[in-house]
Order: C-alpha cells, then sequence, then structure tokens
C-alpha cells in the first residue's frame, strides 16, 4: 500500500466531526451487553474481594503518614458520585466499535484489579465519617456498600479515565480542557471523601495506560494483538 493510499483512507476517519447524539439501536444494544457484562464482574470482583478482605486479620497499608493529615471534605461526596454520570456519557457519543472497545478496557480494569485485590488486600489508613452523629445518609449508604479495602488501584480512577478519555475523542478543546478538570475533580473527591490514597490513583493511571495499549483501537492494532 503507497503512503498516499494509507493517507487517503485514514483521513476521512480522522476528520469525521464528533457530536452528542440519540444512540442508534445497535450502539444501544452493545452497550447495554458490555454494561452488564462489567456490572456482574465488578459485583463478583469487586465486591467478592471486598468480602475477603473483611475476613483477614492483616491488610496492606500503602500511604505515607503524612496522607493522614488531608482533611474530610463531605461535600466532594458528589463529585465522587459523579462517576454514576458517566456510565451514561458514552452510548451518547461513541458508536458501536468506539463501544466495543471501551467495554473490553473496562471489563479488562475490572479482572486485572481483581486480581490484585485478591493477591494484595490493602486498606486505608482514614479512620470513617461517624455517620450516626453526623447523620449523612449519602455516607451511610456509602459505607454500607463499600468497606474500606480493594483500594489499590481504585477503579474508580480507572473507570473515569477509560470513559472521560474515550469520550474526548475528535473532540475541541473546550471538550478536552473540561474532562481534565473533571477527572481532576474527581481524582481529588477519592482522597477528599477518605476512600483512597495518593498510590492508589497512580496505579489506576498506571492500569489504564497498560490496558489501553493491550487494547488498542482497531486501527492501531497489530497483527495478532488481543482483540
Amino acid at each position: 500500500m503507497s503512503l498516499m493510499t494509507a493517507i487517503a483512507r485514514s483521513a476521512p476517519l480522522a476528520q469525521v466531526p464528533r457530536i452528542w447524539r440519540m444512540p442508534s439501536a445497535d450502539a444501544l444494544r452493545t452497550y447495554l451487553s458490555y454494561a452488564l457484562i462489567v456490572a456482574l464482574l465488578f459485583v463478583v470482583g469487586y465486591g467478592g474481594a471486598n468480602w475477603l478482605a473483611t475476613q483477614r486479620a492483616t491488610h496492606l497499608k500503602l500511604y505515607f503518614d503524612a496522607e493522614l493529615a488531608i482533611p474530610l471534605l463531605p461535600a466532594m461526596i458528589w463529585v465522587y458520585l459523579s462517576i454514576n454520570l458517566l456510565f451514561v456519557l458514552p452510548v451518547f457519543r461513541l458508536d458501536t466499535e468506539e463501544l466495543r472497545l471501551l467495554g473490553r478496557r473496562m471489563i479488562a480494569a475490572t479482572v486485572a484489579a481483581t486480581l490484585i485485590f485478591l493477591a494484595m488486600p490493602t486498606t486505608t489508613g482514614f479512620a470513617r465519617l461517624d455517620t450516626a452523629s453526623d447523620g449523612r445518609a449519602i455516607f451511610q449508604l456509602l459505607y454500607a456498600l463499600d468497606h474500606p479495602f480493594n483500594c489499590v488501584p481504585s477503579l474508580h480512577i480507572a473507570y473515569s479515565t477509560l470513559i472521560l478519555t474515550a469520550l474526548t475523542k475528535n473532540g475541541g478543546w473546550l471538550l478536552k480542557a473540561t474532562v481534565a478538570v473533571w477527572l481532576a475533580l474527581i481524582a481529588a473527591s477519592t482522597v477528599l471523601t477518605h476512600q483512597h490514597h495518593l498510590i492508589d490513583i497512580l496505579s489506576a493511571l498506571l492500569l489504564v495506560a497498560l490496558i489501553c495499549l493491550a487494547l488498542p483501537p482497531a486501527a492501531n492494532k497489530r497483527p495478532g494483538f488481543m482483540t
């Protein structure tokens, strides 16, 4: 294949404008299929590893003592929970193949993180908010569903990073700036709600980078590479 032919074939794909739109039936089916798989893996993997961690007498504490001085900012819980909005956005922007790629990457992140949780159970060093006296129902629900384990890597950060970076493809500077700020706020919220430590965030970003290398877009895929 000549260089000009390669450019001609790739140029239209690179120049296709990206818009927010209602999903096609095929895109919706793809999104729901992968969302169901990821949800099941999360419940079984993350939830199972969390339960097993409660049965262990000791857990790794991978944080610096200085981090324990970071204040708790309860209002950041709403930024922390904005990940729930992120989960529904891809179907309104990505095409079917992009949804498949994102789905495969999120499956890979869930499985890899679960294996790490099982092999290396960690816990946070932060004392949890006294919800009985404070009365914050949202924290009561969070603590009931999520024990202070499964910290390294943070799946909260891994999922957020995978989704937000996927949404910026062919996006303008405003979208990319918005995404960068949103991701930074979510990362900050995991610490300021005392759910995670700094190494949890960094290890999640490393995990995402490795997954994106292992599962590249179809246009960049090498022969025999993982699909």
